[in-house]
């Protein structure tokens, strides 16, 4: 059984593609902090607790492990952060002005 917000191997690579790389250090992270695969990450379009954004190019996005979940170990997590959040938030609305479809 697969999860509703299950991300499909065709949108991950759509996603991989099209950000060529992990987006943090365009968003203000530091490159030093690049390190690991990347990865998918949901961005919800508000700010909301409990459920994962919809998988849709408008709501994914790239990460490395060092600002996803697997750099919180080392003590801190960028892809948590309310500012860091909406700069990807901004980020999917300026490249999807309009929304995207699934």
């Amino acid at each position: 059984m697969t999860r509703p917000d299950a991300v499909s191997p065709e949108l991950a690579l759509a996603v991989l593609r099209r950000d060529e790389g992990c987006i943090a250090p365009r968003l203000g992270g530091s490159a030093m902090d690049c390190w690991g695969r990347n990865g998918i990450e949901h961005v919800k379009a508000e700010p909301r607790m409990g459920k994962r954004a919809e998988p849709r190019l408008d709501r994914l996005v790239t990460l490395c492990d060092g600002h996803r979940e697997p750099g919180a170990r080392a003590g801190y997590c960028w892809a948590t952060t309310r500012e860091n959040r909406n700069a990807m938030r901004e980020y999917l609305r300026d490249l999807y002005p309009e929304g995207a479809a699934a």
